[in-house]
């Protein structure tokens, strides 16, 4: 993958992210099923998104894309390990 389309593909995503956190008020749900990463760090230090979830955030794509592009046959394990930790992130409880 081109490295313009995964910087597009992460701006987009975390634009769509953002607005639907609508600055607190909004839904966390997007964030939990795109970076759950991210968000996976942010329930367990009860911290709040935080400079750490964020960087995590703006670098998962490229990591995931670079995966595909180099070690095609680990995307079973790079999708798998996504969704254990989306369904991790969605089961935890969080006050956000």
């Amino acid at each position: 993958m081109k490295i313009g389309t995964t910087i597009l593909i992460t701006l987009i995503l975390l634009v769509i992210v953002v607005f639907a956190m609508g600055g607190g008020h909004g839904t966390y749900l997007p964030a939990k099923v795109v970076y759950p990463f991210s968000m996976l760090i942010a329930i367990l230090t009860k911290n709040g998104i935080g400079i750490l979830s964020i960087i995590i955030a703006v670098v998962q794509v490229p990591i995931y894309a670079l995966i595909l592009t180099k070690k095609f046959k680990w995307k079973f394990y790079l999708v798998g390990v996504h969704l254990i930790s989306v369904i991790t992130c969605l089961n935890l409880p969080s006050n956000f």
